[in-house]
Parts: structure tokens; sequence; C-alpha cells
């Protein structure tokens, strides 16, 4: 698509500025859908932060009322919404084939988010109260992470909403301090 229409600007303007201006659309627009997938990727993985608590808090239940392992996260992934949902999803089809729970989860132990529930879903096995335990602990981690990223961002609000107040007094701290300063101390040095 970039480069169709880096193209169409180099053939609409000729020659040798039309090849640049050609370049510079290609490379603008590839940059900009580089920012795009970027910010798509940066939701996804905020929503797939935010629902990891509730989720894992399924589980546990599911998991303390005595149902199996992957029994447990092929409810929990029926009843999402959203991008974990099609990775419970994945997990719990590579489950039924017949893996086992460290190959289920081995291309989610990379993943930002969902890495502490691979590892401690590989540690603790089959056993349906350590799973719950383990991923209790671990919903309780994402909710400490969520609330302090949560607070980050507030702080970051504050600042953002104060600078304009800021802006706005700069001009009256000038005319109502600085400059009646300077002048007095000008006409001390020349009166």
């Amino acid at each position: 698509m970039c480069a169709a229409a880096g193209v169409c600007v180099a053939v609409a303007s000729g020659g040798v500025g039309g090849a640049v201006a050609g370049l510079v659309v290609v490379l603008g627009g590839l940059r900009l859908l580089g920012r795009a997938d970027a910010a798509d990727e940066r939701r996804r993985r905020d929503r797939r932060s935010e629902d990891l608590p509730a989720a894992l808090d399924l589980v546990c239940v599911c998991l303390r009322a005595g149902l199996p392992v992957n029994v447990a996260l092929a409810q929990v992934a029926g009843v999402l919404d959203g991008p974990l949902r099609d990775d419970l999803a994945m997990v719990c089809a590579l489950s039924e084939l017949g893996a086992d729970a460290r190959t289920a989860w081995s291309e989610l132990r990379s993943d930002p988010v969902l890495a502490p529930v691979a590892r401690a879903l590989a540690r603790a096995g089959s056993s349906g109260s350590a799973v719950a335990s383990a991923l209790a602990g671990v919903a309780e981690q994402c909710r400490g992470s969520l609330q302090e990223r949560t607070e980050v961002a507030g702080r970051r609000v504050g600042v953002f909403v104060l600078a304009p107040l800021g802006l706005c007094f700069l001009p009256a701290f000038i005319c109502l301090g600085v400059v009646p300063t300077i002048l007095g101390v000008a006409g001390a040095v020349l009166g």
C-alpha cells in the first residue's frame, strides 16, 4: 500500500524530485504503519493485563471446585472476551491434543503478560490445589503491577493538568514580578 502511494507520487511529480518525494511517501507510510502496529500490540497487551487477574480468579474457583486444570482453563476461556480468550483457547487445544502443561504453555513463556502463568502451571503440574494457590499468587502480583501502572498514569495526568496552569501564570509572573524588579533596579542604577 505504501509502495503504491509512493509510485503514484513519483509518477505524478516526475523526475528526480518525484522519485525523492515517492521515496519519502513510502518511508513515511511504513513508519506510520509501524507505529499503528505497535499501538495495536500495546492495546492488546494492556487488555490482556487488565483481564488476567479476574481470569485467574475464575480458574482458581474452578480448580478449588474440583475441575481438572484443562477443563477449568477451557471453562474460563469460554466466558472471556478479548485477546486473553484466544491465548487460553490455544493452550486448551494443545492440552486436548495430549500436550503436557510445559509444552502447552511453551509459546507463552516469553510473553510479558502470561509468562508468570506459564511458569506457575508448568511448575505445579496437574495437581489442582497446587495450581490454584500458584495462580492466586500470580493474580495478586498482576493486580499489584496493574495498580502501580494506574498510579503512575495518575501522577502523569496531574503533571499534564498543571502544565497549562503554569503557562497561564508565567506571563503574569513576568509582568508583575520580574519586570517591576528590573525597572526598579534600572531606575536606581540609572537615576
